[in-house]
């Protein structure tokens, strides 16, 4: 499978800024949606709807006639919350899912890539999931271990012995793979 390059995580995440600057490859509705096979309807569904916090991401200007474009780490949002609305999700709840896994850490505004867990899915090629339990607390299952639930409502709390009743799971290494995967290649 063809895959565009890997960040090497020995080197430091940029910033969107840095990545802005140095012409990072934006990709548009049409590219993410011939990777994941998302409709594009679908995907200005997500943006219009603005079920993914846009606000560490990189996202090319937007005007009349112009297409939208977007970052790799927005397209992984995106179609997360894609799948999460084929999955039957309402859009409150994916938003909020979303809104967690972006911002683990409001009170201090950090962007994901700075957050240990986040900065090996986004950037590496393990396998990675995310979880949310009782739409509150959040966790990393990753190519290197389960980490401990975070609770969403107290920023920066670990919760290591909470016992979710309810857990939602999702792929992000599956999806970030589907991204980041060469247009007609989906293997």
């Amino acid at each position: 499978m063809a895959r565009s390059p890997t960040p090497r995580l020995d080197l430091p995440i940029p910033t969107p800024h840095d990545i802005a600057q140095k012409g990072a490859d934006l990709m548009d509705i049409k590219t993410l949606s011939e990777r994941t096979s998302i409709p594009v309807r679908q995907i200005r569904y997500v943006m219009d709807h603005e079920l993914v916090p846009q606000q560490s991401w990189v996202v090319g200007e937007y005007s009349v006639g112009r297409a939208r474009a977007f970052d790799e780490i927005a397209g992984i949002f995106i179609a997360s919350a894609a799948y999460l609305l084929n999955a039957g999700y309402k859009r409150e709840s994916v938003r909020d899912f979303l809104t967690a896994t972006c911002n683990v850490m409001p009170e201090m505004k950090r962007n994901p890539l700075n957050f240990p867990e986040a900065r090996i899915v986004l950037a590496g090629n393990g396998a990675a999931r995310v979880q949310f339990g009782d739409g509150r607390y959040l966790r990393w299952i990753t190519s290197r271990g389960t980490g401990n639930w975070i609770d969403t409502k107290v920023p920066g709390n670990t919760v290591a012995t909470v016992s979710p009743k309810v857990i939602v799971e999702l792929n992000f290494g599956e999806i970030r793979d589907r991204v980041r995967t060469v247009s007609g290649d989906h293997s």
